[in-house]
């Protein structure tokens, strides 16, 4: 009698485990909340975040700065300013990549890869308008996932939306093999090139716009169409890649509705309702840490005419998280976030695991005088 009682404690036990790690609510994987008191000099919004040891580095295009934070310390290091002009003028700033504390990488509107100091002051600046096929800019913003990626070796990867500004009628077979969507700069023979990757023609199933978000690993980048649960794992170099269709039960709904409907006859708010009727990629992230990928996605909603669908195209009211094993891309979960709570373009990876920030203009939380972010640890699903 004994043994079967320790047998059942023990079972309910590990039931117990079970259903906490297998949990359904996003919520119930938050191990931290920090945040940070920030004023008037500093957008609650932003369009680039990035973190680096200890650091966040956070972009005020309003004010052309980027705030430096400490995160242990809970408290405002630096801010540097992006000056538009003079010796140190960078025009109009696309967003920002930090190597180091004291070299970070900007690029321009005006076709330029620049090169600053932690003060601000411009080491370098590389000019690309003669390498860029349709005369398209590369820019470095969390937004999409379309933030510069590096090998660690002095290589640095950017999306370059050329497919995206095809007309329709010449998106095909020729356009996938003249117009390569991964662009890069060597900072060694301090050169721009596009890498030999193409995007294959089963991406043509909607022939009116083909874009990507972008992530990396220790030793590929990787490659999500935002209209497709397609995935490319691409070797640095450019030429091998694998291609793996992820699984997921809550992001399915992609469609050419929007494309193929009468845009210009319609409002902007009737547009972007059209639009987000179907699914879509937000971003994708990898956690070097814990081997995981998360997918960031929209799965298609109506939304109502009594919402302000301007709003919604700025940030969607919740999105879908669905992790991945590092290893084989196998899906592990998919979360459904809390509505207006989360921004889907505000993200980071550090060592404690994947920091969302529940700063959604809706969230009746939200204080425009903090930044606040909660970490999520998913370890124990793997």
């Amino acid at each position: 009698m004994k043994k079967k009682l320790l047998f059942l404690l023990a079972l309910g036990h590990f039931s117990c485990s079970e259903i906490k790690t297998a949990s359904d609510n996003p919520l119930d994987y938050i191990t931290d909340t920090t945040s940070i008191s920030i004023d008037l000099k500093v957008d609650p919004y932003t369009r680039t975040l990035q973190y680096l040891d200890g650091d966040l580095y956070w972009w005020n295009a309003n004010r052309q700065t980027i705030s430096i934070f400490d995160l242990s310390k809970k408290t405002i290091k630096k801010s540097i300013k992006l000056e538009q002009e003079g010796p140190n003028g960078l025009g109009m700033p696309l967003g920002f990549f930090v190597v180091n504390n004291d070299s970070i990488y900007i690029p321009t509107m005006a076709y330029q890869f620049a090169l600053i100091n932690g003060e601000g002051r411009k080491l370098s600046q590389y000019d690309y308008f003669n390498d860029s096929k349709l005369g398209g800019v590369f820019v470095s913003m969390t937004r999409f996932s379309n933030t510069v990626q590096a090998d660690g070796n002095g290589e640095y990867f950017f999306l370059m939306g050329d497919l995206k500004n095809i007309l329709p009628s010449e998106l095909n077979e020729e356009a996938l093999k003249n117009y390569p969507p991964i662009f890069s700069f060597n900072q060694k023979k301090e050169e721009f090139d596009y890498l030999e990757f193409k995007a294959p023609k089963s991406l043509l199933r909607f022939n009116n716009s083909i874009d990507f978000g972008l992530a990396a690993t220790s030793n590929s980048l990787l490659l999500i169409n935002d209209q497709s649960n397609t995935l490319f794992e691409i070797d640095f170099n450019g030429f091998d890649y694998k291609e793996f269709t992820l699984k997921s039960d809550l992001i399915q709904n992609f469609s050419n509705e929007y494309w193929n409907a009468p845009r210009m006859s319609q409002s902007p708010s009737e547009n972007i309702n059209l639009l987000y009727k179907s699914s879509i990629n937000l971003g994708v992230v990898f956690d070097p840490y814990n081997n995981l990928l998360f997918r960031f996605g929209w799965p298609g909603e109506d939304i109502s005419n009594d919402e302000d669908a301007m709003k919604f195209g700025y940030t969607p009211r919740y999105f879908i998280i669905s992790i991945y094993d590092g290893k084989d891309y196998t899906l592990i979960k998919e979360l459904t976030l809390p509505r207006n709570t989360y921004l889907s373009h505000h993200y980071f990876i550090n060592e404690k695991g994947l920091n969302l920030f529940p700063m959604h203009p809706d969230n009746p939380s939200f204080e425009e005088d903090k930044l606040v972010f909660h970490t999520f640890n998913f370890a124990s699903l793997r």
